[in-house]
């Protein structure tokens, strides 16, 4: 019979041949029977039950394949907690907590707030965790991407006011005036497909990811009906991609000439948030 290390053993193996990480099986098999580093070692010399088995052999053929780990185990980790995730959903990066902080740091308590193009919800949750006060909106125009955003909210027991419509479109009709808006919004141009990793365009969402104008057309489009959302005094943050942060603010101080747009850095040194007060 097989234990735990031989099939950890032929899958690092195939990895490599297939050029995936091989940190990858460590950890999708952490996931897949929620054990911690210790568990995993304690386990090595172990024979997989005849389910453990059918469960290792299902998730590996799709690792096999490409697909990212989270999509396998449905869930990816935010800020600390966990939230179920699927093909209609963008797979929430750690460098979008970064965004999410400084926004929640900008906002006054008791403020209105919205995420524009929420994705699983990761974005509203946390901000609503984070700081009760908040009222705390969310938009999407993928109605699958709502699905998932308000089973995290019910999962983490928070209260989000979900909207179905193409960013500010659902504000506009309902009259919702914000106190702040966040956005992650898709910002790949299409030409940098060939310096994506595969498993990314093969899987995840291409509404969640790519968008014309070199990237830029969701921004303007948000841009143009800011004046319709946004009380005085918001705050405005958007995710942006490393190499977007001084076109965008042009943009934006050509429409807006009375901004101060701010350039943010990541922790990894790269622009990665644009930030104002309307």
């Amino acid at each position: 019979m097989v234990k735990f290390k031989d099939f950890i053993s032929v899958a690092k193996s195939k990895c490599v041949a297939q050029d995936i990480d091989v940190s990858s099986v460590d950890w999708l098999i952490m996931d897949l029977f929620s054990w911690n580093r210790t568990d995993f070692i304690m386990k090595q010399n172990e024979i997989p039950t005849e389910k453990e088995q059918n469960i290792l052999d299902d998730a590996f053929e799709r690792l096999y394949q490409g697909e990212p780990i989270q999509y396998i185990v449905g869930f990816q980790s935010f800020y600390g907690e966990l939230f179920d995730v699927n093909q209609h959903c963008l797979i929430p990066r750690p460098e979008t907590e970064e965004v999410m902080l400084h926004f929640l740091n900008k906002v006054h308590d008791n403020s209105k707030v919205v995420d524009i193009g929420t994705g699983s919800g990761n974005i509203p949750v946390m901000l609503k965790k984070l700081n009760q006060s908040l009222e705390v909106y969310a938009t999407d125009i993928s109605l699958e991407a709502l699905n998932v955003a308000e089973k995290n909210a019910e999962k983490h027991d928070v209260d989000i006011n979900f909207l179905h419509g193409d960013t500010l479109a659902p504000l506009i009709e309902q009259q919702i005036t914000v106190d702040g808006l966040i956005s992650n919004p898709p910002y790949i141009d299409r030409k940098d497909i060939e310096i994506m990793t595969s498993s990314v365009v093969k899987y995840e969402p291409d509404n969640a990811l790519f968008a014309d104008d070199h990237g830029l057309a969701i921004y303007k489009s948000i841009l143009e009906d800011l004046p319709q959302v946004l009380n005085d005094n918001a705050q405005v943050v958007f995710e942006i991609g490393f190499n977007q942060g001084k076109i965008l603010k042009s943009v934006i101080e050509s429409m807006y000439s009375h901004l101060d747009v701010k350039i943010i850095q990541d922790i990894n040194n790269n622009d990665r948030i644009i930030s104002f007060n309307w």
